[in-house]
């Protein structure tokens, strides 16, 4: 029994010592890090390398700071304090950074975040180049030099951003669109660096000079005293979106077309009585100033007259087009045909005295003869008549490009009016022939560039680049023009030709590169004829 319960004890002895197994408790985890402040909180962009001190609770010797979610260099110095290497390349642009700590695992976790800004330098402009600039221009490059640029920074035009490039500390570029310079006036420029920190630069000035305006042509240039109000075309060089007509030297309400072309309306009162009026186009300052004067002539009323006395001929198949001429009355006057009748598929239009339309083909050669009669405006109204006939051949028509002497074989007969025509084949000439009086004035004007097909007077609408050129009976140049205002109106105008004897003369309408396709419309518009 004895031996027995020593055994007993032996057992408990070496229960009770315990051999290791599974019953004690786990090794605590890593606390989750606080972070109350960093400090510094901010740095100027383009700074160097510095050290970050972290202050919080809860750090251990593995706790790492994070800049923007990325790890940095960390230095361990208590539970409250964590120092934190912060390189240069974490400062090259303006921001904002998210500081936090992160404890690994077991337990750990990552902090709130703190803010650490990278604030931009206040830029300081010194120049630009260039510094002015002519109203209508093409769109450029401005060249800003000063101090503090950053990637980030913007040119601003009257402050209003503009595409920019980074160059360096020193320099920026810009691109300005024509639509900044096409009128006159003096933007602001400046240089604007963004939040945080940052700020906007001191102005400078950059100029948009308006041009010295030059006229040269007004549409009408005439009209009868005491007729209704219209619209005044006037061509030119140097116009801007604010150039003002002046009519007699008085501003006009005037409408922008293009830098070659203004218009403005013209009261009825404005030519109530005969006489003459200066036309000028005034362009703001900068710059800018007043156009050469050209004269509005108001004319007395004189006795309606048709200046039409014969018609060109057609052949069938053909378009017929052209418009009756008239001197005289007073505007508008309106058209009839009081006796005859018009090739078939003609018609007269009773408000400009246009006849047109496409012929029939014939059998035979057709005269049609009819009276045409125009009434005008004045009180009572005037009126007068003009019998007229208009051949309508059965065959070719032929060519009109051969000037003979002594003959208008080769040629397309007219008198007083206008005609439609294109110059066509390539190579192709137009020759015209008239009859005219010593001493008589004739005025031959084409419209090409000026000749609106579509309704829209800001658009081009023929492509001929027009020289005209008037002959005597011998064929010999008498004199010609080429553009109204070379590389501008490239439309021709003889104005008022004394003819120097009583006679047959010849006119010639080419293209000025000697090109020739059926889009190269004109019109030939001839008064002063027999």
């Amino acid at each position: 029994m004895v031996r027995f319960a020593a055994s007993l004890v032996l057992i408990a002895a070496l229960v009770g010592c315990g051999g290791g197994g599974n019953g004690g408790p786990p090794p605590p985890g890593n606390p989750a890090p606080t972070l109350t402040s960093i400090s510094p909180t901010s740095a100027p962009v383009g700074s160097a390398e510095f050290t970050l001190t972290a202050t919080g609770s809860n750090f251990i010797p593995g706790s790492v700071v994070k800049w923007g979610g990325s790890n940095r260099t960390t230095t361990f110095v208590s539970a409250t304090q964590l120092t934190a290497t912060i390189p240069a390349t974490d400062l090259t642009t303006g921001g904002t950074a998210q500081v936090t700590i992160f404890n690994p695992s077991p337990g750990g976790g990552t902090s709130a975040g703190k803010t650490f800004s990278i604030e931009n330098p206040a830029p300081t402009l010194n120049s630009i180049s260039p510094t002015s600039a002519t109203a209508g221009g093409a769109a450029f490059t401005l060249t800003l030099d000063g101090s503090n640029f950053v990637s980030g920074s913007v040119v601003r035009w009257n402050g209003n951003n503009r595409t920019t490039t980074f160059v360096s500390a020193a320099q920026l570029t810009a691109s300005i669109p024509a639509s900044d310079i096409a009128s006159g006036g003096t933007p602001q420029v400046t240089v604007l660096n963004p939040t945080p920190g940052g700020g906007t630069t001191a102005a400078l000035t950059f100029t948009v000079e308006n041009p010295l305006p030059a006229l040269l042509l007004l549409t009408p240039s005439s009209a009868v005293a005491g007729t209704a109000g219209f619209t005044l075309r006037l061509d030119g060089s140097g116009f801007v979106p604010t150039s003002v007509v002046q009519w007699g030297g008085v501003n006009r309400t005037t409408t922008f077309v293009s830098g070659s072309r203004v218009t403005t309306a013209i009261a009825a009162a404005d030519i109530a009585s005969p006489g003459s009026v200066q036309v000028t186009v005034f362009n703001p300052t900068p710059v800018g100033g007043t156009s050469n004067p050209l004269t509005f002539t108001i004319a007395a009323t004189q006795p309606l007259a048709i200046g039409t006395t014969a018609l060109p001929s057609s052949a069938g198949g053909k378009t017929y087009d052209f418009t009756l001429g008239t001197g005289g009355g007073v505007p508008p006057i309106t058209w009839s045909i009081t006796s005859g009748n018009l090739p078939a598929n003609l018609a007269l239009d009773p408000a400009t005295g246009r006849i047109a339309g496409l012929l029939n083909t014939v059998g035979a050669d057709t005269v049609s003869n009819f009276t045409v009669h125009a009434v005008d405006s004045s009180v009572p109204p005037a009126s007068g008549s003009q019998p007229l006939s208009i051949l309508v051949k059965a065959g070719a028509l032929g060519s009109n490009n051969v000037c003979s002497p002594g003959t208008t074989v080769g040629t397309t007969p007219i008198s007083n009016g206008r005609i439609r025509a294109s110059i066509s084949p390539y190579g192709d000439i137009d020759v015209y022939s008239f009859h005219g009086t010593a001493g008589h004035q004739v005025t031959i004007e084409i419209f090409a560039q000026r000749l609106d097909l579509d309704g829209d007077p800001a658009t081009r609408d023929s492509q001929l680049d027009s020289v005209t050129q008037l002959l005597n009976g011998s064929c010999s140049e008498l004199t010609y023009n080429d553009d109204i205002d070379p590389g501008v109106v490239v439309d021709s105008l003889i104005s008022n030709y004394t003819l120097p004897s009583t006679g047959t003369y010849f006119i010639v309408v080419r293209d000025f590169r000697g090109d020739g396709r059926p889009d190269l419309i004109y019109e030939l518009s001839l008064s002063g004829a027999d």
